[in-house]
């Protein structure tokens, strides 16, 4: 039986790594992965409950990857939350694939992304064009100086792999600054502010 389930996960991950490489040639989102529930993971929830911590009560904010929209539960009074996702979840989801056009929409005050940025194939132009929708953000990421093994990556579905230093020059060179870290796990969490917001 053990020996079942060692090949049977091997077989997987080589399963992962091939569709990840697949996608990346055309620099698609695995839209067919997204889609299916047992890919969504409750102990992310977790996660997404130690970054909720620095969201402000009576502020707007907009999560990318909203998954099973468990970041309602952990938000303050008085938010004002809208979910979008690359397949639709539902109470007003904005359908949206970031590895494509981003849709309009009006300013935030937070941006939230709970293991998101990962499955970004232009992280640095993705951060670019939100910087001017948004005073603050809140993001997680598995850095390459904690998960550098890139076949592993591939298995994960991760198609990018910045290290911290990286991570924090992408946020600074659009006029962000880093004003708290934390950590779920291996994967980094920060907290970037607008300078002079």
């Amino acid at each position: 039986m053990k020996l079942y389930k060692y090949y049977y996960n091997k077989i997987a991950d080589l399963k992962r790594r091939i569709v990840t490489n697949k996608n990346t040639k055309q620099n698609k989102s695995d839209v067919d992965r997204w889609k299916q529930k047992k890919w969504l993971f409750e102990d992310w929830n977790e996660r997404t409950k130690i970054m909720s911590q620095w969201i402000r009560p009576h502020t707007n904010v907009l999560e990318f990857g909203a998954a099973k929209l468990a970041l309602k539960q952990f938000l303050p009074e008085g938010v004002v939350y809208t979910p979008s996702d690359i397949v639709d979840r539902g109470e007003g989801t904005i359908v949206c694939d970031l590895n494509e056009a981003i849709p309009d929409f009006k300013p935030q005050d937070v941006i939230f992304f709970s293991g998101v940025l990962e499955y970004i194939y232009d992280l640095p132009g993705l951060i670019s064009k939100l910087s001017s929708r948004t005073s603050r953000f809140i993001i997680s990421y598995g850095t390459f100086d904690k998960f550098n093994s890139l076949k592993n990556r591939k298995i994960n579905g991760w198609v990018n792999a910045y290290t911290n230093d990286e991570i924090m020059g992408i946020f600074q060179k659009n006029g962000f600054k880093l004003i708290k870290t934390n950590a779920w796990r291996n994967q980094t969490i920060y907290v970037f502010d607008k300078i002079n917001s």
